[in-house]
């Protein structure tokens, strides 16, 4: 399963190609555990970008996390949508 993220606007980053206006954002690897539980990594090549979020019961539910992360952290209006891959 996959989150795409389609910001407002194309923005240009540390990338090649040019601007981009949307991102791809898939679980990538297995879990991990620290002293807060379980963890995985997401990750976008287009956004060149990680971060790790909870692991929850499903991975709509873990995407849903990293949704969360994504709101508080982009500063451009987004809209999010779950893609079965």
């Amino acid at each position: 399963m996959i989150l795409r993220q389609t910001i407002a606007y194309p923005v240009h980053g540390y990338w090649d190609g040019g601007a981009k206006q949307i991102f791809d954002w898939c679980i990538e690897g297995g879990t991990a555990t620290d002293s807060r539980g379980q963890y995985v990594r997401i990750g976008s090549f287009e956004a060149n970008y990680w971060f790790h979020v909870a692991l929850s019961k499903t991975v709509k539910q873990t995407l849903a996390n990293a949704k969360r992360h994504l709101r508080a952290t982009t500063r451009i209006p987004s809209t999010f949508k779950y893609i079965e891959d």
